[in-house]
């Protein structure tokens, strides 16, 4: 026999679960869909996993934390003693909550150049990560504290400069600050605060910025090792009810990004299958309108000015 928090657990892990197949079949935005032409005049480009893609990643991973807190769950009540691994199963509705948080920032702006920006900005980010791993990889060897193949040293050089030249690109759409993930969690959550997802009321009981943050920052110490949650939690049920409010925040926060993605870039009148669960289906209607009307009511876009090319002496 479960008990009520507990059920919560089980309930919203197999709810994750069924995420899991959108994660696993990402689509390219459809023609005519304001993610289309977030792409259009060279962005798709100039970002360089281009728009559609640079928000899918993380969402993918959201959906792929979820769908494990269930194997978690399932695998818990097989085993003996019962050990539902609360640490991973935190750190896993913290990876969901951050990664589609990043994608909200991101494609919620109803402004196109705003939306490409932030795309623009998170792209930076992971750029920048890629670049220094191989300035590093190429500092250790040449520093002794690390022997690289010839091969795979001539590759980093490669690929050091050309992630140096694609943060040169983007640098020219200045693109907005994506660094600070705790701010791009609450920035999400204030935007699901003022559009409730209309398949569920579960945010019209709570003020979900701070339920979103609470549960962000309990989730984050048990990422970093930090003990002072135990604190809060006085036996099982106590534990259970932790697992139950955080990832409920990271399964409605995952559903959002989902929604917002399949609004701005799915065609309804498309023969594409759809990959994500039916339930869904009311708040992709609705806020597809949203972005629909806002780029009826949009001019269109400038196309990105190209250098000139260098003139033959």
């Amino acid at each position: 026999m479960l008990t009520p928090a507990l059920g919560r657990v089980v309930e919203r892990s197999a709810r994750g679960e069924t995420l899991m197949m959108w994660g696993l079949r990402p689509h390219p935005a459809d023609p005519g869909t304001p993610m289309s032409l977030d792409e259009a005049d060279g962005y798709e480009e100039k970002i360089p996993e281009g728009v559609a893609r640079t928000v899918a990643f993380p969402i993918m991973n959201a959906t792929d934390a979820l769908s494990t807190t269930n194997l978690l769950i399932t695998n818990a009540a097989r085993s003996t003693p019962m050990n539902h691994h609360t640490p991973a199963f935190l750190a896993l509705c913290r990876t969901a909550i951050e990664c589609s948080s990043q994608a909200i920032w991101a494609m919620c702006p109803e402004d196109r150049s705003v939306r490409r920006a932030r795309a623009a900005g998170l792209a930076k980010i992971g750029i920048e990560h890629a670049r220094d791993y191989h300035a590093d990889a190429i500092s250790a060897h040449d520093n002794g504290l690390l022997k690289l193949p010839e091969i795979t040293y001539k590759q980093s050089q490669h690929r050091r400069k050309f992630h140096q030249g694609e943060l040169d690109e983007l640098a020219k759409l200045s693109p907005q600050n994506a660094r600070k993930y705790t701010e791009l969690v609450r920035k999400a959550a204030n935007w699901i605060e003022g559009h409730p997802p209309v398949h569920t009321n579960e945010t019209s009981m709570v003020h979900f910025p701070t339920i979103a943050q609470s549960q962000y920052r309990q989730c984050s110490s048990f990422t970093h090792g930090h003990s002072w949650p135990i604190d809060l939690v006085q036996g099982p049920t106590a534990m259970f009810k932790m697992m139950a409010d955080s990832i409920n925040t990271a399964l409605l926060t995952t559903e959002v990004a989902v929604c917002l993605f399949e609004a701005q870039s799915t065609d309804p009148n498309g023969s594409r299958e759809n990959f994500y669960p039916p339930r869904l289906q009311p708040t992709i209607d609705a806020w597809r309108e949203l972005y629909l009307a806002a780029t009826e009511d949009s001019p269109p876009s400038e196309p990105i000015a190209e250098p000139e090319p260098p003139q033959a002496s």
